[in-house]
Parts: C-alpha cells; structure tokens; sequence
C-alpha cells in the first residue's frame, strides 16, 4: 500500500512539474519573437463564439537603416505603411538630426532615429508612425481580460471595462460609431499562452 500511495506521489509530483516546464512554442521568424507575454498594436476584428477567439492582425512598425534613409534621393521609390512613394525632396533637420522626406504626392514622412542603426517614420499629416501587418492571428481571451478605454481626450483617465460580455458590447457600439478596435489606437496585451488580457485603447484622429 505504502509502494502504491509513494508511486502515485511521484507521478503527481512529475506531472505538476511537466506542467511548469510547458511553454508556447512560435514559429521561428523574427515578427513572432517574443509575442508571448508582448504588448502590440493590432486590429481586433470578429470574435467566434464557437472556439472563443478573437481574428486579430498583428501590426509593427517600418524599421528602416539609418544609412539607406541617408542615401535617399530624389527619384528613389520608399515603401512606407505598405504604401509605395516616389521621393521628391530629402533635408535633414539640424536641430534633431530627423530626416524629412517629401514625396511626388505631396506626403510628407520624418524619419527619427531609435536604437543605432534604425528609423522609424511618421506623417506629419496625422502623427501616424507608418506600420505593417504581420500576422493574423486567432487569439482567446483570458478569464478576466480587461478593456481600458482611453480615447477620450477631455477623461483624465482610462474607463476600464472587465469582461467579455461587456467589451464585445462596447466593441459593437465602437465599431458603428468610429474607426472600432482598429490598430492605430489600440494595443493587446497577451499572456503567456497568447491569451488576450488587456486591450488598450488611446485617441485617434480618425475617431
């Protein structure tokens, strides 16, 4: 009896311990690196109540080399927000060191500087940084995922809504009245197993 009780001890104990050694295992590209437990703009879209996920578009922003946008020239095509440009003008700005593009069409994107060697770029029309999709992902919410609603400019603070029921409801009212859950003011937070747990929410010029 004692062999028995001792046997099932052990498994149990090896088994509480292959649950804590589990892990999300992604695909091996670089967009997919650290997604897990990462916070990231997407486009929230429709939710299936049949396997309770979420279709959601990962999006990140265009990194480009400091010295390609250097050598920028007039005549050279830039691709920017999956959008393809014919550069005009280039000048820096001596001030910042950002770099400002004028396109054919009249667009005009600043280059800034993160890190050491990249830029990002942003319209001046909008403050948009230019971005890309790179998934499209079906994600579950988790128990007790959480809404904060920030796109209010004259509220201080953020109102949260708890629940799904409830942020699929404001989800719904959000998407006939605005622009909705869409990826230039909203972000996902994701747990470890790529559970939604919070999604984020700030103003936008096109709410």
């Amino acid at each position: 009896m004692k062999k028995l009780i001792s046997l099932i001890l052990i498994l149990a104990l090896a088994l509480s311990a292959s649950a804590a050694l589990a892990k999300t295992v992604l695909p091996d590209q670089d967009e997919f690196e650290g997604l897990a437990g990462m916070v990231v703009n997407a486009t929230i879209g429709e939710y299936n109540e049949t396997d309770g996920t979420f279709a959601v578009l990962l999006y990140t922003d265009d990194c480009f080399d400091i010295e390609d946008v250097e050598k920028l020239a007039a005549g050279d095509t830039l691709l920017a927000g999956g959008q393809v440009y014919t550069v005009k003008e280039k000048t820096e700005e001596e001030d910042t060191r950002d770099i400002l593009v004028t396109t054919e069409d009249g667009t005009e994107i600043v280059f800034t500087q993160v890190g050491d060697d990249d830029m990002i770029a942003m319209s001046t029309d909008d403050d948009r940084r230019f971005m890309h999709a790179f998934a499209l992902l079906y994600l579950p919410a988790a128990e007790g995922i959480v809404y904060e609603g920030a796109s209010d400019p004259e509220k201080p603070e953020a109102v949260v809504t708890r629940g799904l029921a409830d942020i699929l409801k404001n989800k719904a009212e959000k998407e006939e009245t605005s622009i909705g859950f869409d990826y230039y003011a909203t972000i996902i937070e994701l747990n470890e197993n790529l559970e939604i747990v919070r999604i984020h929410q700030d103003f936008d010029v096109a709410q």
